[in-house]
């Protein structure tokens, strides 16, 4: 049987007329038209939104592959053949990082890097597994890529190690250090207008750094770079060093990045006595 909500929708029904009737079928379609357009248009910028991270994986991949390859192969050079000298081993990693950086573009290369911009909000958390998982397996595809073209005996290793006698304790601060220097220079170059200074700059840092902590540590500042050859080679000597120091050291540098960077308005701030936040503030609204 009809509900009374039934019979009073048809007595209205009935009550409008026959040009009332066609306004509310055209509306309804218009309505339907411009459901379906905003349910096109939503399924468009979500396929569009996940093209763009797929592409973003796909060259943070590829940058850290060859910045890894490039890297071990040359420590490999050094280490077995003895054609590549240690300052040039830091050269040649210096370059790959500023060509990589140049041609590729922005790319972290690096989970300390990574975890550093999503704690200090430049960079979304949802993406940081992702960007963690590319850049480890980029790392490890390109150790396995090492092995394959330049065939190491057993007990060449290209990783990176604490230098026989040195302890664990100096190790550990040159790559906290070395870490938090260079987050300051990624911090400063990524303001850089031009994408190749800022790669150069980068490249800079890390080959230097390289040379200065590298007898120590090895200089490595990157988990992915230590990582990638202990899980192919199976050496995980003091490897913990190599995760605990560069994530730390890097959450420090852009701590006192930021501290320098808002030193000027710490100092005025402190200086009126709040006066002048307070006027800015007022004259906002």
């Amino acid at each position: 049987m009809p509900t009374t909500v039934d019979l009073v929708r048809k007595d209205i029904l009935v009550g409008v007329g026959g040009d009332d009737r066609a306004a509310v079928a055209a509306n309804g379609h218009d309505l339907e038209q411009q459901a379906r357009r905003d349910a096109a248009a939503d399924h468009g910028s979500k396929r569009l939104a996940i093209g763009r991270l797929i592409k973003e994986l796909v060259m943070e991949g590829v940058a850290t592959f060859v910045v890894i390859f490039w890297s071990c192969t040359a420590a490999l050079l050094q280490g077995t053949h003895h054609s590549l000298s240690f300052p040039m081993v830091c050269l040649v990693v210096a370059l790959t990082v500023a060509l990589v950086l140049g041609w590729i573009g922005p790319a972290h290369l690096n989970p300390a890097v990574t975890l550093t911009f999503a704690a200090f909000r430049y960079f979304p958390w949802r993406k940081l597994p992702l960007y963690v998982m590319v850049q480890l397996a980029a790392s490890v595809l390109a150790c396995l890529a090492v092995n394959a073209l330049m065939r190491p005996r057993h007990g060449d290793f290209y990783g990176t190690v604490p230098m026989a006698g040195q302890g664990r304790r100096l190790p550990f601060v040159f790559e906290f250090l070395g870490s938090a220097v260079l987050m300051i220079v990624i911090a400063t170059a990524a303001r850089a207008q031009r994408k190749v200074v800022g790669g150069v700059a980068i490249g800079a840092a890390v080959g230097t750094l390289g040379l200065v902590i590298g007898p120590v540590s090895g200089g490595s500042m990157n988990p992915v770079r230590s990582l990638g050859p202990a899980i192919v080679m199976g050496r995980y000597e003091s490897v913990w060093i190599y995760l605990v120091a560069p994530v730390s050291g890097m959450l420090l540098g852009a701590l006192c990045n930021k501290a320098v960077r808002q030193a000027d308005e710490l100092v005025e701030f402190l200086c009126r006595g709040g006066r002048g936040g307070a006027a800015a503030r007022s004259g906002s609204n």
